[in-house]
């Protein structure tokens, strides 16, 4: 008997055919579905804002935080308008005037300001109006007169502070920041 070593080439390969023929239709099925989904466009703006939100997101908070602060700002020179205008409406009656002058600015918003009345001084303005120059006696009693012929007027100084805490840790602003506001309000 002799024995007849068997090798594989083209010519006597077996058949496969009936694993390819069985897996075909399976894999024809599973491209076309691929081709499907690779055609389809649904959910693609859903894709598209998921990869673009949190960028959006990240230049967006800073901007808000900007809004709150200038917000803060706001309320805080009101809360000094405020003040100048019960100074000009009640006549300085000494010790309690400058506490009822706080307290029209601490009322005024319900932020915890930090109200000064203070640099109380009888003065002229100058010629553009810019300033007080002082020089004309001690409050409240003025004396003697202006460069422009008038009487020297009684001015308060106020001013208001408000530490704003930024909301976000990576703020345009810092951590925190100090907000102030200040008015020169003429008394008398």
């Amino acid at each position: 008997m002799s024995y007849r070593l068997w090798t594989f080439s083209l010519r006597n390969r077996p058949s496969f055919g009936w694993v390819v023929a069985a897996v075909r239709p399976g894999l024809a099925r599973i491209g076309a579905r691929v081709g499907v989904l690779a055609r389809d466009r649904r959910g693609m703006s859903a894709v598209e804002f998921g990869l673009a939100a949190p960028v959006f997101l990240a230049i967006l908070t800073p901007v808000i935080d900007l809004g709150l602060a200038f917000s803060q700002q706001i309320r805080v020179n009101q809360a000094v308008e405020a003040g100048a205008q019960y100074a000009t409406a009640n006549p300085y009656n000494g010790t309690t005037w400058a506490t009822n002058v706080s307290s029209a600015m601490t009322n005024a918003t319900t932020l915890s300001v930090s109200p000064v009345v203070g640099a109380e001084t009888c003065g002229c303005p100058n010629s553009t109006s810019t300033a007080i120059i002082g020089g004309y006696g001690s409050p409240p009693s003025c004396t003697g007169s202006c460069p422009d012929g008038s009487n020297p007027g009684y001015y308060a100084t106020l001013s208001a502070s408000l530490t704003y805490t930024s909301v976000m840790p990576y703020s345009i602003l810092g951590s925190s920041t100090t907000l102030s506001s200040q008015a020169v309000v003429r008394v008398q």
